[in-house]
């Protein structure tokens, strides 16, 4: 599962699913990489493993490649890590320095991360060029009241928009920004933009994009640490 999905922060009834993967027998692992672990706690709810990608928000300045795996159950973790200990797929000292030092700083971090993201996103949600806004935090979006349930805290720093137009003008609107960079990943000190039918769902076809509320002028923003009338002055120039 994903604590929200990626790009259209979409949430998913974590209890709920775990406890119908209980009852099935399955193992619940869920990626909570969007949210932190300062937005939610999902072994609380009921996740036997809780991944995150490292190089997000836990380092928060992209410049670590890593993931971390917490274990509800001591047992598998100890079956997983010597697992990983003969395939060698672990953490390089270096990297994992990187991480302890962005986690020092965590919490203030994800304050000013998603401080920015409802400004932006309420600000953008309100703008005659944006279509949709898909950020939980919205009283309007359909996740509202569970995302206020299981995420406490905040609702991360990644929200997506639909652009009004097709590719070409949203392009020409990710080219227009001076801010934000066009670029992949999300989680550190700067705001990055992409288009996800062009990166990563590039894969799918047209019916299966929309099946997921993807369009041609589908934005993923995740926003970093810049000061918001910076990021608000910046999408308004680019938008008009």
């Amino acid at each position: 599962l994903e604590t929200l999905s990626n790009p259209t922060a979409q949430v998913t009834d974590l209890p709920a699913f775990f406890a119908a993967g209980r009852t099935a027998g399955l193992t619940g692992v869920v990626d909570n990489t969007f949210a932190s672990p300062i937005g939610c706690r999902p072994i609380s709810l009921g996740a036997d493993v809780v991944v995150h990608s490292s190089t997000k928000f836990l380092s928060g300045h992209g410049d670590v490649l890593g993931g971390i795996a917490s274990f509800a159950d001591a047992a598998l973790h100890r079956r997983v890590w010597s697992h990983s200990l003969e395939t060698g797929t672990i953490a390089d000292p270096f990297a994992a320095w990187l991480t302890l030092r962005g986690l020092a700083t965590l919490g203030l971090r994800m304050r000013r991360h998603h401080e920015n993201a409802d400004g932006l996103a309420t600000f953008l949600s309100g703008h005659p060029r944006i279509a949709k806004v898909h950020w939980p935090g919205l009283p309007d979006h359909p996740g509202h009241e569970l995302a206020r349930r299981l995420l406490p805290h905040g609702y991360g720093g990644v929200f997506a928009i639909d652009v009004d137009g097709g590719r070409k003008e949203t392009i020409e609107f990710t080219r227009r920004l001076r801010v934000a960079d066009r670029a992949v990943s999300l989680g550190g000190f700067k705001t990055l933009v992409q288009q996800p039918s062009a990166t990563s769902h590039r894969s799918m076809d047209a019916e299966g994009l929309r099946a997921i509320g993807i369009t041609e002028g589908t934005v993923r923003v995740a926003v970093g640490l810049e000061h918001l009338d910076d990021l608000t002055a910046d999408f308004a120039q680019a938008l008009d």
